[in-house]
Formats: structure tokens, sequence, C-alpha cells
């Protein structure tokens, strides 16, 4: 029975939350073509909703699911260097019964990116984000995003 009541309260609550809290994005495209081979820098910017939080992208054992970026292979674009992002909050969370790094209403990753050798034309980036969001109740299954814009490459 308690079981059963237990997962009546997760399923009601999960019912209340909102679809993703977390809205992704790319903005700051390079403003003229980029040149073959040329280096470039995007920004992924997460708007999170108030009272939900996700977690930065440093991974903690035993503890929540780290935020992960990545460019997949296959396309015209690849990292020339490491992510940067705007300065998390050191948090004691009581899901997890320690410290975290977490960003609540907004976080910025800036990603360093080259056009590879010999691509030319309107080309699309596609930049995948891995995370998990929480609120002070519960915490959402992780899930991956992807997210998408146009990038001239002469």
């Amino acid at each position: 029975m308690k079981t059963l009541c237990c997962a009546g309260l997760l399923a009601l609550a999960l019912a209340a939350a909102p679809a993703d809290p977390v809205a992704w994005k790319l903005q700051d495209g390079p403003a003229k073509p980029v040149k073959a081979g040329g280096k470039f820098s995007v920004k992924l910017v997460a708007k999170i909703e108030d009272g939900w939080h996700l977690y930065s992208t440093k991974h903690v054992e035993d503890g929540p699911v780290a935020t992960k970026i990545w460019v997949a292979d296959g396309q015209p674009f690849q990292l020339s260097d490491a992510i940067k992002s705007s300065p998390p909050e050191t948090q004691q969370d009581p899901s997890f019964n320690m410290e975290v790094e977490l960003y609540e209403g907004q976080a910025t990753f800036t990603l360093p990116l080259k056009a590879n050798a010999g691509t030319a034309g309107i080309q699309t980036l596609t930049v995948s984000a891995s995370y998990q969001s929480c609120n002070n109740k519960i915490c959402l299954p992780p899930k991956t995003v992807k997210v998408s814009m146009p990038v001239s490459v002469q």
C-alpha cells in the first residue's frame, strides 16, 4: 500500500511539473561569414524557470547528473577549445545531501568552434546538451536536447 501511495504521489508531482523548465537557445553566432578552417564562438543559453535549477558541468561522484554539452561528429564544425560557462552557484542540495554546483535563472556556455576546412555555404551548427532539472521537491528525468543555428562559411 505504501509503495502504491508513493508511486501515486510521484505521478502527481511529475504531472504538475512543467514539460521542461529549461529552454535552450544558441545565440551570438558570427555576424559575418566564417572562413573555412576559421575559428568563431557561439553562446548556448539555458533559461531556467523560477524555482528550478540545473547542475553545472562538474561531475560529482554519487551526485546529480552533470550538464554535458557537445558538438556531434559529422558536422562541418568542431570544438576548438574547452567550453566556458557562467559561474555556477554552490549550494547544499537536500535531494543529494551534498554540496553541488548549479544554475538558477540562466546559464550561459560559450563554445569556441572551428569550421572544418573545405566547408562552404550556409551550414547548420547543431549543439547537444544533456542535463537534469530539479526543484526543491523533485528531479525530472535526465534529458538531452539539440539546438541549431545557421552559420555562413566561405
